[in-house]
Parts: structure tokens; C-alpha cells; sequence
């Protein structure tokens, strides 16, 4: 079966593509632009690590709550998914929360949009998501700013494998037929 550890790899496919309203009523991307939503890299780590979070209601019927860093309203908003957050920040207890309280702009204000005093917690050793926490950590590869990107594409591929093929053992080749 798959780990926290594979888990969070997986997740890691958010640095591709974009969530658009009228799909899955979240709109952004998970990294700073639609041009760097191309690449297949650890930029979403990086993005989940660096950046200040906070929670923005998209709807109230359905209820339906992400989270963004920046400007909410332009066009090309960054997001992330209480999935994305929850890897290193106990949402569960306070969701009205902000990942990163001591971030300013060149301004002096605060990067939080809202919840500037409230910050995140993070997972402690004992919680079962440590797991999740310490593997994000493992795939920055080092400092969160370096361009080594092979922990995570380690873990993707063991990840990938381990949820695709589990329990496929008589699988055959396809054939070329017209």
C-alpha cells in the first residue's frame, strides 16, 4: 500500500497544470505562473514551504475553502488545497490560520491576507502526519532554494509505480490493432 511518503510524492504532480473554477470550483495554480505550471519539477514543494498561506472561502454553497498567497483577485491567482497545506500544517485544529505570519512585502505589510496573527501549527514528531511533513522537507532536496530535483523524482517514480501497478500482476502488453 502507499505511505505518507508516497502520498506527498504524488501530490507533488500539483506543480503541473491548474485548478480553474468552473471544473473544480478552485482557481490557480500551485506555482507562481501558468509558464512555470509546465514544468514537472519541485516547485510546489518549494511553493507549500516559502510562501504565507492563507485560507480563502472560493464558496459558501458548497461551503468550499482553499488557500492563497498574494493577490486572491488577479486573474492567475496561486493556490493550494486543504490537501496541499495539510502535509505541514495541522489545519484540523485551526483552519482559520496563516502558514507564514513573519513574511513581509517592501511595503511592511504583512504577506497573509487575512489571519496575519494567527499562525499555522506545525505537525510535532508525535502526530501520525510527521510523515508528511518530514517528506516534504526530503524532497526540496536540500535548502528549499537549489535546483535539485532527484529526491523527488525518486519518490515520484517509487510513488507512481507502487499506485499503479499494485496488484496488477498478469497485466500483458497492448497490442496494435486497426
Amino acid at each position: 500500500g502507499l505511505k505518507w511518503t508516497d502520498a506527498v510524492a504524488l501530490l507533488g504532480a500539483h506543480t503541473l497544470g491548474r485548478g480553474h473554477s468552473e471544473f473544480s470550483g478552485h482557481h490557480g495554480t500551485w506555482v507562481p505562473n501558468d509558464r512555470a505550471a509546465q514544468v514537472f519539477d519541485k516547485r510546489y514543494y518549494q511553493e507549500l514551504v516559502s510562501r504565507a498561506w492563507s485560507p480563502r472561502q472560493v464558496s459558501i454553497d458548497p461551503p468550499l475553502l482553499d488557500w492563497t498567497t498574494g493577490n486572491p483577485n488577479t486573474d492567475r491567482p496561486k493556490m493550494m488545497l486543504n490537501t496541499d497545506i495539510c502535509l505541514l500544517y495541522n489545519i484540523e485544529e485551526s483552519a482559520t490560520c496563516c502558514t507564514r505570519t513573519s513574511i513581509f512585502d517592501q511595503n511592511g505589510r504583512n504577506r497573509c491576507e487575512s489571519e496575519s496573527d494567527n499562525e499555522c501549527t506545525r505537525y510535532d514528531s508525535d502526530h501520525p502526519h510527521w510523515e508528511a511533513s518530514k517528506a516534504v522537507m526530503s524532497y526540496l532536496g536540500g535548502s528549499s532554494q537549489n535546483d535539485n530535483n532527484q529526491p523527488f523524482y525518486e519518490a515520484f517514480k517509487l510513488a507512481w509505480f507502487k499506485a499503479t501497478m499494485n496488484g496488477m500482476h498478469d497485466l500483458k502488453p497492448v497490442e496494435d490493432s486497426c
